[in-house]
Formats: structure tokens, sequence, C-alpha cells
């Protein structure tokens, strides 16, 4: 299987913020941003893999800025790194003033997808071209986050098992 850059599944998709997306006070909710970087990084997951994806986890999302009703949402999505059967996918949202068009940074987040083949099982993605010392960063950062969540998940199942409840 042969390495892919990242420029090959990059994905960036805008959205307008809408009344339906809205809560009384006329920001964006929070669920619904969830789900459009989800779906953005779910693209980014299938463009690289070319196989059936599930998404592991979502990292720390913290909401930095409220996105208000008539915004423009810029949501981006890059590969920073690949295992045998998982890829980290970076996504950041910046959110425009509909009228001025002055922009802030939303909301950045990492999340980790797995591909699948028919029947659930992790399988092989491509690896992950390496084509610049910034990627060469990004990949190392990436990597270091990869061995904290596999921690973190390790801490996790064995608690719910002391817990007889996985």
């Amino acid at each position: 299987m042969e390495s892919k850059s990242w420029k090959e599944s990059y994905t960036e998709l805008e959205r307008l913020v809408l009344p339906p997306d809205t809560n009384i006070f006329n920001a964006l909710y929070g669920g619904r941003l969830v789900e459009w970087i989800d779906n953005v990084a779910g693209i980014v997951a299938t463009r690289h893999s070319r196989r059936r994806n599930v998404t592991g986890s979502i990292d720390s999302l913290f909401f930095l800025v409220p996105i208000h009703l008539g915004d423009i949402v810029t949501i981006t999505g890059k590969l920073n790194y690949v295992t045998r059967s998982t890829m980290e996918i970076e996504v950041n949202v910046t959110t425009e003033e509909g009228l001025t068009g002055t922009r802030r940074v939303a909301t950045k987040s990492f999340l980790t997808y797995v591909a699948v083949d028919q029947d659930g099982k992790p399988t092989d993605v491509p690896g992950l071209k390496i084509e610049t010392e910034e990627d060469k960063r990004i990949f190392e950062e990436a990597e270091i986050r990869s061995k904290n969540r596999l921690a973190l998940l390790a801490k996790i199942k064995a608690d719910l098992k002391k817990q007889d409840t996985y």
C-alpha cells in the first residue's frame, strides 16, 4: 500500500449558520458543530484510506468563541498521523461574521478514526508521506498524542473491568 500526502485528503467545508442550527441565544448548538467536525474528519479519513471508517475518539474540544446566527463557519480537516489502521485528523473551525467579515478561531480538535473491514475489524490504511519539516513536526506531535490516547484508553478499560462493566 503506497503512502499518501495529507494534501490528497484535505477537506474544507463552509456552512452558513441558520435558525435551525441555533439555540435560544442565537448561537450555534455545540452538538451541531461537533456533527460538522465529525463529518469533515470522516471525509478526510475516507479519502485517505478508501475504506469504511469509524470515529475512535475526539480529543478535548473547547468552544473558544460563540458562533452566531448568520455567521459563516469554515471547517478544515487535515491528516496528521497514521498507524496501521488509525488516522489522527486535525479539524480547525473559524467563524466569520457575515456582515463585517471579521474572522475568529472557534475551535481546534483532533479526532481518531479507525479503518474497518466488512466485519468491522480494523484494517490497514496507507502510510502518510512526510514531505516537509513542518509535516515531520506535526507527525511527531501527533504520535505523542496517540500514545497518550492509548494510555488513557487502557486505563479506562482497566477501570471498567474492575467495576465489572466492561
